[in-house]
């Protein structure tokens, strides 16, 4: 992994702890996310003309991935909203963001029989998901296999694996757009523009399947213009870093990084009690990044 992705990493981290941040305290909709997506991507729009970018040169196989890209995004948004509604953000967020790294190596390994993620750095991840499920627990004691046995868990989940899908995927798109000639950043900032319009197309399309949920009333649209400018912005962070590794795990699992980054500011701005799990879960995940990011 280059200088330049770790940085750009650590950037995006700290980006998504804050509209996560926002998400729990405001963002329990999935039309909250709709208008944060859209706002967005509206805002980075002008980027497509700026780069000039040839879309309608780009191959039908890319196209297919924008679509999936969009639905594994929207997914990820889903459950995220519905598991914020009914569940703290202590174990939501860092089961969200710990089960892709776990994830998106075993679909690589599906898809294509082999992975360049090494012993090291596969006990990284598995001690970032370790660390993962210490932090929800006040203590040790209060341990059981059915505490994470929750409705939440099935949202949970769905945010996981929206997650490990959209990883894949986009991955393979940007490799399409690099192909053609495309520098990592224009690639990056003119993916997530596109996956921006499409996520939306989907959780419009999506919206009147799930139960309570609708259209109309939403009463942050200032929070939610705020957090699709986190959001977006972040994520092409994180498609330009992409680009620039040599498999997209490694992303995957540095990424958590801004999972001690939330308990940190969660215990300072927040004042969030830092138990004896939460302290050695954070540990443990400092210490799974640092191996798998060697």
């Amino acid at each position: 992994m280059t200088l330049t992705a770790f940085i750009l990493i650590l950037i995006s981290a700290l980006f998504h702890v804050g509209w996560n941040l926002i998400g729990k305290r405001v963002a329990q909709t999935l039309l909250f996310y709709i208008w944060a997506m859209a706002a967005g991507g509206l805002m980075f729009s002008p980027i497509l003309i700026f780069h000039d970018v040839r879309l309608m040169g780009l191959p039908r196989d890319f196209w297919w991935l924008l679509c999936c890209s969009g639905l594994f995004q929207g997914l990820y948004l889903i459950g995220l909203a519905r598991a914020y509604r009914s569940g703290d953000m202590s174990m939501v967020y860092p089961l969200a963001r710990a089960l892709p790294v776990i994830l998106v190596p075993l679909v690589i390994v599906i898809l294509h029989g082999s992975t360049a993620v090494t012993a090291v750095e596969g006990l990284g991840m598995l001690l970032i998901l370790t660390g993962a499920i210490a932090l929800p627990l006040s203590r040790w004691k209060n341990w059981r296999p059915r505490f994470y046995l929750q409705p939440v868990m099935f949202w949970v989940l769905l945010a996981a694996a929206g997650t490990a899908g959209y990883s894949i995927v986009d991955s393979m798109a940007l490799k399409i757009m690099r192909d053609t000639g495309m520098s990592a950043f224009q690639a990056g900032s003119s993916f997530v523009v596109l996956q921006a319009v499409t996520t939306v197309s989907w959780m419009v399309l999506l919206i009147g399947m799930i139960p309570g949920e609708r259209l109309r009333g939403l009463q942050q649209k200032r929070m939610a213009i705020l957090a699709g400018v986190f959001i977006v912005g972040t994520y092409m962070l994180v498609l330009t870093s992409m680009t620039l590794v040599t498999e997209v795990s490694y992303v995957v699992a540095l990424r958590q990084i801004s999972i001690p980054l939330g308990v940190i500011i969660g215990a300072i701005w927040l004042q969030e009690k830092m138990s004896l799990p939460r302290i050695q879960g954070t540990v443990l995940m400092l210490t799974g990044l640092l191996l798998a990011s060697i």
